[in-house]
């Protein structure tokens, strides 16, 4: 059974690796991260990440220090940058496997696995350069050890519990970290298990803290108020408030929340009332019963808690898709066996041919011109002028793909076979995963990217050289890895430089318009990358004649005061 989650981490090492370096970075929120990471390295400061020089506070430090190894180990490419989080993702789904073995058997482990590396939310964020699938391997691990502890397996699975939940917080923060305590205490106030001190051991609390704590005093003696930024603005304040500082993405409503962690999380979504409630029936006969109720209560917690939340976006759920993964897998091992009071095979298999049914017809309607696609959508996936022509050939695909999937589906419909609906499913995503959704965000980072206009400034800006970032810095982020320096920003206050933009050396990086506007006016080349369209950009009160549009790409512009 050991097999199982290695078996499981090679499939998803395919799916994460496979084209891993071919999209550029996709700003925001990848290069910001990338930027920080690399500078952390070449200014050999471990403490305080920054980006574009000024103090970057919005994450803990844990993914730069990954970053940063795999970019000096590799160069600053997309591929390194963005391997520590793809092996954190293999990492979720190979915990999540052995998990299920330990408490279903190989089958189990085997679904669940396979199914929290194959859904889209973690696919795509998991190929990301961002904290949440690193935070969701300390969690998985936390809970692990966990089980560990409970089955009886000794003060090991402590260790690795206090340690992973030490890590956690050096990864999204103190109070995200805390998660897993809140649901391990729900879950021995429902069981009613006593004593609890040996649970809560001063070891644990002394490794946790160990691990965490010193870079957070560290930082704060660096940079005074850090503490403030950190769990006041970035944790309590989202449950209360909007944040003091504005984001780069905006946040949803608990109803968009929840629509789209549901859409994320698909297909298996369609089994979760099945498979919450199996975790959460009575009664609870042994160790493994009870365990399966904790990770109903992890699934459900991480997620309620962030609905209610009035600042979360979409990959604030994903720590719940292993709980959610084995909850899943469970309920189809049972249906599959046949199991007293398990869902009948069709009622696990119809929501499935149901979904494929509408994914195929939806794709073959757009690719046939049946279904017209709005402008909006167009003008997001900067196809406006091209159409729908360059996505053609994905969407065609797609409805191929489906459509067959949908085929095999109804056979195992008509023949009430869960296990070859199940099979179906499964090969039919990691397929869809593969050759549809991790190209087309491959295409959409293409036609979004900064690095064309990066690519420009690289060539042409010669050190003393005025460059100018009209916006928030974080939508360019990537082009400063090019870059010979630091570069000055007007109209752009965003919320992860706002807090370094108060300390002494930010003050000449951010500039009121009329700085620009005087600075453009004095001899030298001077260039302005603006993320503004030009009806409403800087540019217009700029003297006239001076302005040149260099190059355009990716609803970016560059300007210069001088014709190339």
């Amino acid at each position: 059974m050991r097999g199982v989650a290695l078996g499981v981490a090679v499939v998803a090492l395919g799916l994460y690796l496979t084209g891993l370096g071919t999209p550029p970075f996709l700003d925001p929120p990848e290069g910001v991260h990338a930027e920080a990471a690399r500078q952390m390295g070449v200014g050999n400061d471990w403490i305080t990440p920054r980006v574009n020089g000024v103090r970057y506070v919005d994450k803990p430090p844990l993914l730069y220090w990954l970053v940063s190894a795999t970019l000096a180990l590799l160069g600053p490419t997309p591929f390194a940058a963005r391997l520590g989080p793809a092996l954190a993702a293999v990492g979720v789904a190979a915990v999540t496997a052995r998990l299920g073995v330990v408490l279903g058997g190989a089958r189990v482990g085997f679904l669940a696995g396979l199914m929290v590396a194959a859904n889209l939310g973690m696919f795509l964020d998991g190929r990301l350069v961002k904290p949440d699938v690193v935070f969701s391997l300390w969690l998985a691990l936390a809970f692990a050890g966990f089980t560990i502890t409970y089955q009886g397996g000794g003060r090991r699975g402590l260790v690795l519990f206090y340690a992973s939940l030490g890590l956690a917080a050096l990864t999204k923060g103190v109070l995200a970290a805390l998660g897993p305590l809140v649901v391990v205490a729900l879950f021995f106030w429902l069981t009613r298990e006593r004593p609890l001190l040996p649970w809560i051991p001063w070891w644990g609390a002394l490794l946790a803290v160990g691990i965490a704590l010193p870079w957070y005093l560290a930082a704060e003696a660096g940079s005074r108020g850090f503490l403030w930024s950190t769990l006041l603005h970035n944790h309590l304040l989202p449950f209360a408030r909007p944040r003091v500082f504005p984001d780069e993405d905006a946040p949803l409503s608990a109803a968009e929340f929840l629509v789209v962690t549901l859409l994320a999380f698909l297909p298996w979504a369609a089994a979760l009332p099945w498979a919450l409630a199996r975790g959460a029936r009575r009664p609870w006969e042994d160790a493994t019963a009870r365990l399966w109720l904790l990770f109903a209560l992890w699934g459900m917690l991480v997620i309620g808690f962030c609905a209610v939340s009035s600042f979360k976006q979409p990959q604030d759920a994903f720590p719940a898709f292993p709980a959610l993964a084995l909850l899943v897998a469970r309920a189809w091992d049972e249906t599959i066996e046949g199991v007293p009071g398990s869902a009948q095979p069709r009622a696990l298999l119809t929501p499935l041919l149901v979904l494929f049914v509408l994914v195929a017809g939806t794709f073959a309607a757009v690719g046939t011109g049946a279904i017209h696609v709005p402008p909006a959508a167009l003008a997001i996936l900067d196809t406006t002028a091209l159409g729908l022509d360059p996505w053609m050939p994905l969407v065609l695909r797609g409805a191929v793909l489906f459509a067959v999937a949908s085929a095999a589906l109804a056979v195992a419909v008509w023949r009430r076979s869960a296990a070859l609906g199940v099979g179906v499913a499964l090969a039919a995503t990691i397929a869809f995963l593969s050759a549809v959704a991790g190209e087309g965000m491959a295409q959409f980072a293409r036609s979004s990217s900064v690095r064309p206009l990066a690519a420009v400034l690289a060539e042409l800006a010669r050190p003393g050289d005025l460059v100018v970032h009209e916006g928030a810095l974080e939508h360019s982020a990537s082009a400063l890895m090019r870059l010979p320096g630091p570069v000055h920003v007007v109209n752009g206050f965003g919320s992860g430089l706002a807090f370094g933009a108060g300390f002494p050396e930010a003050r000449d990086t951010f500039w009121a318009p009329a700085r620009l506007q005087a600075a453009w006016a004095a001899p030298g080349r001077h260039f302005l990358l603006s993320t503004v369209p030009p009806d409403r950009s800087i540019v217009g009160s700029l003297p006239a004649g001076s302005v040149r549009l260099l190059a355009e790409s990716g609803g970016r512009w560059l300007y210069s005061n001088l014709a190339d």
